[in-house]
């Protein structure tokens, strides 16, 4: 039967059985490799933010999910979504919204439009008994201009550095999935260097008051004023998983926990980066920040297509591919133990006389002297020190801070 709009909607299909579905082990066990599945294992590394995620999933298979999309240099998309509904029908229709999300968002670049279509697709494929909140975002990294449509969810905060204030981004709009029109609104805002940007599910309240959601939300929000001025994004979110640990022993809160924490850099703090990085104040420094081997490849592509751009000869950027490659995995693999909630932080300054590169890590450091050298004849049968035997020979120069974290590199521009 079609829904009418304006008016809550009859079902459109039967609701799954969650009698019979949830009730087997196997099926919650598939259930929760999905929605594992679904949540992304690593952000967009982009010039002048840092971001930082967490997902606590519950006891029961929930339905919230989330994702970061880079649309393009300037252009990032969010979205956030809580299913109302808990089993394996959550974590199915919750797969099915973030790939409707996902594909809508790619596009059109208007949330507004974005929620309408995902609303009319789940309006003709599921029930109405299983509907969704969500948020739709997209920002603009050229002005840092937040575009945003709500639908029945839980309010994004931003923390204003300069007021030392929080603001709810309030909008109106339907839950997604009941209504064929669903009134949805789409608003804006401008943040500026050293404000934050949360985005989150309503469980959150619960690591601060597990019965009373105001209650836990006034206490939220009070922990963001506190800390946001002394943690990065990453440390902020390590906090609320160790708030889970003591609230929550064996691990998994009573409601799934899924958030998104975004700090606008201040000038301020990209002179600290650069400073960590060995740079100059007023070098022009391009920052980039990674967790995971499969951000490798972005990165490097944006300090070779720079290299292009200003007329390095192909040979040296076909080096530069691999020297880069082999620092970020040595910064990864041996710097950060492939503890992923520790980042990589590169800087580069390149022009038409040199491309200097710099790549630090949050690890313990090593003595560059104690890797042995793989071309005498008592190494040749080892694999150590071959990657960076060949960084070597591919640059200019090397150089290490003190401690050993931190590797800089020079490729001197040769005209052909």
């Amino acid at each position: 039967m079609k829904r009418k709009t304006g008016q809550k909607s009859k079902k459109v299909v039967a609701p799954l059985d969650d009698g019979v579905l949830d009730s087997s082990e196997e099926s919650i066990s598939i259930a929760r490799k999905v929605q594992a599945a679904m949540i992304p294992q690593h952000l967009p590394a982009m010039e002048g933010i840092e971001m930082a995620s967490i997902y606590l999933p519950s006891s029961a298979v929930g339905g919230d999910l989330f994702d970061v999309v880079h649309l393009s240099e300037d252009l990032l998309a969010f979205f956030i979504f809580d299913v109302a509904s808990r089993g394996v029908s959550a974590a199915l229709i919750s797969s099915m919204a973030k790939v409707c999300f996902g594909d809508h968002i790619r596009s059109v670049k208007s949330p507004k439009l974005v929620m309408e279509r995902v609303n009319a697709q789940m309006i003709k494929n599921i029930s109405a008994d299983y509907y969704l909140t969500a948020i739709v975002a997209f920002l603009d990294l050229h002005d840092n201009k937040l575009t945003y449509c709500n639908a029945g969810h839980a309010y994004p905060i931003t923390y204003k550095r300069k007021e030392h204030v929080l603001e709810q981004l309030g909008s109106t709009g339907m839950f997604v999935g009941v209504l064929d029109q669903g009134y949805y609104r789409e608003k804006h805002v401008y943040c500026n260097p050293g404000d934050w940007l949360f985005f989150f599910t309503d469980g959150i309240y619960r690591l601060f008051a597990t019965e009373d959601e105001l209650k836990g939300r006034k206490l939220f929000e009070k922990e963001i004023i506190r800390q946001v001025g002394h943690l990065s994004p990453e440390l902020f979110m390590n906090d609320l998983r160790k708030r889970n640990t003591l609230r929550n022993p064996g691990g998994n809160p009573d409601d799934d926990i899924a958030a998104i924490a975004i700090e606008f850099l201040t000038m301020s703090r990209k002179l600290q980066i650069k400073e960590k990085l060995g740079f100059k104040q007023d070098d022009p420094v391009y920052l980039q920040f990674i967790n995971y081997f499969e951000e490798m490849d972005r990165t490097a592509a944006v300090i070779l297509s720079t290299m292009d751009s200003m007329g390095y000869p192909d040979e040296s950027i076909r080096k530069m591919k691999i020297v880069l490659t082999e620092l970020l995995a040595n910064a990864i693999d041996h710097g950060n133990k492939k503890n992923h909630s520790k980042k990589v932080t590169i800087g580069h300054m390149i022009n038409r006389k040199k491309a200097v590169i710099s790549i630090l890590d949050e690890g313990n450091g090593f003595d560059p002297r104690s890797i042995a050298d793989p071309t005498l004849p008592e190494n040749l049968g080892k694999s150590c020190g071959r990657g960076l035997f060949i960084v070597n020979k591919y640059v200019d120069k090397v150089e290490y801070n003190s401690l050993g974290n931190r590797v800089t590199i020079t490729k001197n521009f040769i005209r052909k």
